[in-house]
């Protein structure tokens, strides 16, 4: 009897010491992935440290083909901190003003759209119609297209400054104007300014251009039909990339490569309407206070792919999950379990 509870008492210590956040967080994952609801890659990091790098499943369901650390995955409406990032650059090198109304980069807006500021495109605060539910059927859309949509537009959704209104539409626009200032392509500038100087080799803007990218995971849906990306805008979305280089990315965003402390702070800044309240949208970061945490977050999702980058500001923890069978993926149910072990 003596030997039985010695027994059962080394496998609680046995058991209670291989239990890690570290282990804990890749079961989760792997649980997801055997019963078919994740395929794709996670990345979680803490203070610079990798605690788990998987990845589960295959880029083309058709053929097999596995997925491993260098696959590209859409990443949909998470370019739009990269976006929001290009912005804020362009106003530390004084070529610009968050409160400039955009009619003094864009000469062809909509009268109705004219005095809009940079700041209340960042934010989605401007009112500017959202084109994806009339436009993303649309294949090989562009940003010019979207525009000569606005343009058939009578009227913003609300006053400036008003309310949150999430615009996809008004990322695209500051896309324009990053080229307008810059003379530059939107996909050039970021190669210049960003993924060049932190050496994302794998980060790409998919553009009018149609860049070929190297083994890139193909999107499909739930039933795993085909579901692949097939616009060409720039600024809401368009960047293929993978999680060691969002994650190289995102630790770059803590010191000064890409942009002074000083100015980053500026995209954690919840923004005030015109009544006074707060909307906690940032410069391309949802934000939120958690028992005395900045948290930060941006979801993407089109097509087969889902996308989710979270940063606990504070403790510079971090969760990168790009998935390519999005439909199949409860993305806010995984984030929260991992969210839980850390």
């Amino acid at each position: 009897m003596k030997h039985l509870f010695l027994l059962a008492f080394a496998v609680i210590i046995f058991t209670s010491c291989t239990s890690t956040p570290e282990s804990n967080i890749k079961e989760i994952a792997s649980s997801y992935h055997k019963k078919g609801a994740f395929n794709g890659t996670l990345l979680v990091a803490r203070d610079g440290k990798i605690l788990c790098d998987t990845v589960l499943g295959y880029s083309d369901l058709q053929t097999k083909k596995s997925l491993n650390d260098s696959t590209v995955f859409y990443i949909a409406s998470l370019a739009k901190p990269f976006t929001a990032l290009a912005i804020m650059q362009l106003k530390e090198q004084h070529k610009l003003e968050y409160e400039n109304p955009i009619s003094l980069y864009i000469s062809d807006l909509p009268p109705f759209a004219q005095k809009i500021t940079i700041r209340q495109l960042l934010n989605h605060t401007s009112g500017i119609p959202d084109y994806e539910k009339e436009m993303a059927p649309v294949k090989n859309l562009t940003n010019t297209q979207v525009m000569q949509w606005l343009g058939t537009k009578n009227n913003l959704n609300f006053s400036p400054g008003d309310k949150f209104e999430y615009s996809n539409t008004g990322y695209i626009v500051l896309a324009f104007i990053i080229e307008k200032i810059s003379g530059k392509s939107y996909a050039d500038f970021l190669k210049e300014a960003v993924f060049h100087p932190l050496n994302l080799k794998r980060t790409i803007v998919y553009d009018t251009t149609k860049p070929t990218i190297t083994n890139r995971a193909i999107g499909y849906n739930i039933d795993k039909k085909l579901d692949d990306y097939s616009i060409l805008t720039t600024g809401d979305g368009s960047i293929f990339s993978t999680a060691k280089d969002l994650f190289a990315w995102e630790e770059a965003l803590y010191g000064q490569k890409l942009l002074s402390k000083k100015e980053m702070e500026n995209a954690y800044q919840p923004a005030k309407l015109n009544d006074g309240s707060i909307s906690n949208y940032g410069f391309g970061w949802n934000i939120q206070e958690k028992e005395g945490h900045t948290i930060v977050s941006h979801t993407g999702g089109l097509n087969g792919y889902r996308a989710c980058i979270w940063r606990n500001l504070h403790e510079k923890t971090v969760i990168i999950v790009l998935t390519n069978q999005g439909d199949a993926f409860p993305l806010q149910q995984f984030m929260q379990e991992i969210e839980n072990e850390l």
